[in-house]
């Protein structure tokens, strides 16, 4: 996710932001990095003249009118090569960088950086690896991407209680059936081919492979793997740093033996430069392991870049590992059964902001809890989350209550609001989080 930049903002980001502003014709002095009076005043006249909410804040709208960048007709673009300059450096940059392929400025300057952006493009397109932007190059670099072949399904969850008798064994079983979070299976609808009467009794045409009963007759669609598994590289590294379960390094572990060579490579040398110099991760599993906040944009954009060279039928495998492993498995976010003879206190289960927004629907209790936690938080705290909330949203209007935030709510059209929610998270306190938790599941 781009920074939210405003005046008195410093670093690179605004270095970015003051060459793009240039490019455009907007701003016209000195590449500083220092949000300062020219840099808002330029700010302010591309907003306006773009449409945009004219405040003086870079957000998620104004980042992507600044990176739009005006396709030129192939005839008037000309061949680059290492040491070229102008704006149609700066266009092929901005074609890379929206590829995941070049992380460093927009400075319209051919250097090494841009030659091995441009030959990792060329390679991973099949074009000739000669690091020059030539009349081919130039045609892959301006062609859409590409859609996924296995398309992201929305997750739901519901609330579903394990019986007392589970058929898998379990350790450290309580006589109190324990409630868990898992992905509610989309059933699969497909369109009959012979218009016939409806019946009571399904008619099967083709062998089913059937699946364990577990003891509750209420899932009758046989797939193997639920439609909410669909789980995206991103989501994976998110989870898998915070809990790093047995399960999860098993599924990481199967996908990088069905990656090839070349491609795991070159991730980890983008994996590397997104996370410092310092990471020397040699693994998908100790590179999602080292997911983190600070440089979560650059991670993002090495880990789609994965998943956008990896074939569907190891995605779709990873998928299933992901889903299938997790099944009738303790997950971060269920209580941790008690021991000895403590069995009959009830065990608080903590509940996530992140993850309790998915499964939100409205109650007493769970506007309760949403209203109470907002009232123990610093007006200033809740102030800085709406505005990223509203920024990550498209919003003009800032939002004023959680329980606005939790009704909002859609990661499929806004995916940067899942961001801002985990910064809010960093907010709270254990004693924040322990009260939230307690009203939340309050019955």
């Amino acid at each position: 996710m781009d920074s939210i930049l405003r005046q008195g903002s410093k670093g690179t980001a605004v270095s970015e932001l003051q060459q793009l502003l240039q490019n455009k014709g907007f701003y016209n002095g000195k590449i500083d990095g220092d949000f300062g009076a020219g840099t808002i005043n330029a700010v302010l006249k591309f907003q306006q003249a773009n449409g945009l909410l004219a405040d003086g804040i870079v957000g998620s709208s104004s980042w992507s009118k600044l990176r739009a960048v005006s396709i030129s007709p192939l005839q008037s673009l000309p061949t680059l090569l290492p040491g070229s300059k102008g704006t149609a450096v700066a266009q092929a940059q901005q074609l890379l960088k929206n590829k995941g392929y070049y992380q460093g400025r927009i400075d319209s300057d051919f250097g090494m950086g841009t030659r091995d952006a441009i030959a990792a493009f060329q390679r991973a397109n099949g074009l000739t690896v000669d690091g020059k932007v030539g009349e081919k190059t130039w045609q892959k670099l301006q062609a859409p991407a590409i859609a996924k072949d296995t398309p992201e399904t929305p997750v739901t969850f519901v609330e579903i209680v394990r019986p007392s008798s589970p058929v898998m064994p379990i350790p450290s079983l309580t006589p109190n059936p324990t409630s868990v979070f898992v992905p509610t299976p989309t059933p699969v609808v497909s369109t009959p081919v012979i218009s016939t009467p409806v019946v009571s009794t399904p008619v099967v045409s083709t062998p089913v492979v059937s699946t364990p009963v577990v003891s509750t007759p209420v899932i009758n669609n046989p797939a193997p793997v639920p439609a909410a598994s669909a789980i995206s590289l991103v989501d994976a590294a998110n989870s898998y740093s915070r809990a790093r379960l047995t399960n999860q390094t098993a599924a990481l572990n199967n996908l990088q033996a069905n990656t090839a060579p070349e491609i795991l490579q070159q991730f980890l040398q983008r994996w590397q430069v997104a996370s410092g110099q310092a990471n020397t991760a040699t693994s998908l599993q100790e590179s999602l392991g080292s997911y983190n906040s600070a440089q979560m944009l650059n991670q993002n954009l090495a880990l789609q870049w994965l998943q956008n060279q990896l074939l569907p039928q190891a995605i779709a495998q990873f998928r299933q590992d992901w889903s299938n492993l997790n099944v009738g498995i303790t997950t971060p976010f269920t209580p941790i059964q008690p021991s000895g003879t403590t069995a009959n206190i009830p065990q608080l289960q903590l509940i996530n902001l992140t993850e309790a927004v998915k499964v939100y629907k409205r109650s007493a209790n769970k506007v309760t809890a949403l209203e109470k936690l907002q009232d123990s938080l610093p007006a200033q705290t809740m102030q800085q989350f709406f505005q990223r909330w509203s920024l990550a949203s498209e919003q003009n209007a800032i939002a004023i209550s959680l329980l606005d935030v939790f009704q909002d709510y859609d990661s499929q059209k806004f995916p940067s609001q899942i961001i801002a929610l985990q910064w809010l998270e960093k907010e709270l306190t254990t004693v924040n989080l322990e009260q939230f938790s307690r009203d939340w599941q309050t019955i």
